[in-house]
């Protein structure tokens, strides 16, 4: 019942977005343990996987969330799974680029998080961005790996969205579906070579994710501020107290040894 009622809401925040929808049912599949996964999936599938989409046959496959651990919202999960169903129906299942797939399915499920951007930080300044064609391998990528090329595709996507608009993003779309290579598509859509779009996406990368930009501009480095503001706060309240107490206690062994020196002998 909870994955019928999450499958529908999905499907019609998707289905707005798209100003599309699907013209064949979607069968979800849940699997029980990690061997029911695997047959149905392969044994090549990464282990940090939790669910798969399978366009061709219209089939999403997802773990148990009564038996595995998600980490996430079971909703995200599903609403992920079926945005790569739409996307590939509405790119006439020629295969979009992996990032532009998984940005939208990130994109539309809502998955980005307060820390996510500390791992793109840490690829500017280690010069280790993946570039958007190696994202093609993201099954083959560790989980930390893989964890920022997630992350790379939602940003790719935002940045489109923001440099070009919904319509282009529709455009190349509709240029992928007709069979025309992604080079030509996207010069048709946006007017732009995919190569100058790869460029300015990592110099965007490199602007917006620097330690300055970073500092300046990040909700989470205010938190941890503010937050390490607080504790120091009740630190020195503590210490205060502390010494004071230690201060009354060495007044009173004083005003005690004083006594004892001063009381006339028996």
């Amino acid at each position: 019942q909870e994955i019928e009622v999450t499958a529908k809401k999905a499907h019609a925040q998707i289905s707005d977005f798209l100003e599309d929808t699907l013209t064949h049912p979607v069968t979800i599949y849940v699997a029980e343990n990690e061997n029911d996964f695997k047959s149905k999936l392969g044994s090549d599938f990464p282990d940090w996987g939790i669910g798969a989409a399978i366009s061709e046959h219209n089939l999403i496959i997802l773990k148990s969330p009564a038996k595995f651990r998600y980490n996430r919202p079971f909703s995200e999960v599903l609403e992920h799974e079926l945005a790569h169903i739409f996307l590939d129906k509405k790119s006439g299942n020629a295969v979009p680029p992996r990032w532009m797939d998984e940005g939208f399915a990130m994109l539309v499920s809502r998955e980005w998080r307060i820390g996510q951007d500390i791992l793109v930080v840490r690829a500017v300044l280690t010069n280790s961005i993946i570039p958007l064609q190696q994202i093609e391998n993201l099954n083959s990528f560790s989980n930390s790996k893989a964890e920022l090329a997630y992350t790379e595709s939602y940003l790719a996507l935002s940045y489109f969205l923001d440099e070009y608009g919904k319509e282009s993003f529709f455009k190349l779309l509709n240029h992928i579906s007709s069979g025309q290579s992604l080079d030509l598509a996207f010069l048709k859509a946006t007017g732009e070579s995919y190569i100058d779009f790869q460029v300015g996406f990592v110099n965007y990368l490199k602007k917006r994710y620097n330690w300055l930009a970073f500092f300046g501009d990040n909700i989470l480095f205010w938190l941890v501020l503010a937050f390490l503001l607080v504790f120091l706060y009740f630190m020195k309240r503590y210490y205060n107290r502390k010494t004071l107490k230690r201060w009354e206690y060495e007044e009173k062994i004083g005003k005690y040894d004083y006594h004892e020196e001063n009381q006339a002998p028996d």
